[in-house]
């Protein structure tokens, strides 16, 4: 299952299913933080029976545009799902400490965007780190990538596995929002100091 590209902020996605989830189910949208390939995955239930599918795909700014532009692709991407699918919560995976410290700020930033985009529509946001991510999914919290992938296609009951690796991992992230308490996150909902930051940042512009 691939997903397609569009033209200008090439926000590559996966056909939409409408839910059949009752009232109390829960619609939960899962983000993978990236400044070349931020995921995005969708997800319906309510932490009780099989989770639905709903949508997933990525955005991808260009390669030539400046970075301030790469985050403005984010944001502008992150918006237009928030405002289509008006989910009830949403998940974002938080910080890998690599060796690379000026690629880790950058990855910061990206997600202080993604964070600043959800806090202005107002709807809760929690944080999971890869480790809580991988063992909600495969019981591992060392697994790899293609494992986390086959869990969430198994969980989901999909024909395919997820593609690209980078959607896979948000619909893992919005799966592990459904099975664990938000008590159990990493961080708790509300406005960050990134965030607020990157607010006056955008107001300025």
């Amino acid at each position: 299952m691939m997903c397609r590209r569009s033209s200008q902020t090439s926000i590559s996605r996966k056909r939409s299913w409408p839910s059949s989830s009752p009232d109390s189910s829960v619609l939960v949208l899962g983000l993978d933080p990236s400044t070349t390939s931020t995921g995005y995955g969708l997800v319906d239930g309510d932490g009780r029976r099989a989770a639905t599918f709903v949508d997933c795909g990525c955005f991808r700014p260009p390669r030539n545009v400046t970075f301030d532009r790469r985050l403005q692709v984010l944001f502008d991407g992150v918006n237009e799902v928030l405002q289509t699918h008006k989910p009830d919560a949403v998940a974002i995976e938080g910080s890998f400490y690599g060796k690379d410290a000026a690629a880790a700020a950058k990855l910061g930033e990206a997600r202080g965007v993604l964070r600043l985009a959800v806090t202005l529509t107002e709807i809760e946001s929690v944080v999971y780190s890869p480790a809580e991510i991988k063992k909600a999914l495969t019981g591992n919290g060392q697994a790899t990538k293609e494992s986390v992938q086959y869990m969430v296609a198994q969980t989901l009951k999909m024909k395919k596995l997820p593609t690209p690796l980078d959607a896979s991992d948000a619909l893992a992230i919005a799966l592990c929002h459904l099975q664990r308490p938000a008590s159990s996150s990493s961080e708790e909902p509300g406005r960050k100091p990134e965030v607020e930051a990157l607010l006056r940042r955008v107001s300025s512009r």
